[in-house]
């Protein structure tokens, strides 16, 4: 299955303030694929439009669905397929349903890539094809010595290798889009 990426190479090529070069446009659109699924499964989130199913535990008669924006909610059903009746504000629902039962959800959420995602995943993609070589072939420190003068560089252990990685501010950023709920139970079947 094609990944759907959260920046494009116009993006990548935005944050470097230059054209991407001969031996940089081929690597750019793995170096996004793989950037893109990193920031989702870090998420939780999908950012672009499409269609889940998922098993939620009603917990006071509210469901809170995971994905987000919710833009439509299909179908509320339980394990045999019965139709719930449900209001929904944003992305949580109320059911008329004592707690600790469970519903399976169908609904349509996502749309258009956030501006900050959009631009983190393209330096995401900068810093991957900008790495220092020593870097990229696993050095994490490189000392020079010319005369009286002395040159050192260390290089960030999740640089090193020049896999495409999240780095530590990526993966906080990424950690703010997650839902923070206490009981919410989500079962993928």
């Amino acid at each position: 299955m094609a990944v759907v990426k959260l920046a494009t190479s116009e993006d990548v090529e935005a944050a470097l303030g230059r054209s991407l070069t001969a031996s940089e446009a081929p690597r750019v659109g793995v170096i996004l694929d793989k950037a893109s699924e990193l920031f989702r499964d870090r998420s939780g989130q999908q950012f672009t439009a499409g269609r889940s199913t998922r098993r939620f535990k009603v917990n006071g008669g509210k469901v809170r669905l995971t994905q987000r924006p919710v833009t439509a909610v299909v179908s509320v059903t339980d394990d045999d397929g019965n139709p719930y009746e449900f209001t929904r504000f944003d992305s949580v629902l109320t059911i008329d349903l004592r707690s600790h039962l469970f519903v399976r959800v169908t609904y349509d959420h996502g749309g258009e890539v956030p501006d900050l995602v959009r631009l983190c995943i393209a330096d995401i993609a900068k810093a991957v094809l900008t790495i220092n070589p020593k870097a990229v072939e696993g050095l994490t420190q490189y000392s020079e010595a010319t005369g009286p003068f002395n040159k050192s560089e260390t290089y960030a252990t999740w640089a090193i290798g020049g896999a495409t990685r999240l780095a530590p501010d990526d993966v906080a950023f990424a950690d703010t889009f997650k839902m923070r709920l206490g009981s919410l139970i989500v079962q993928n079947r």
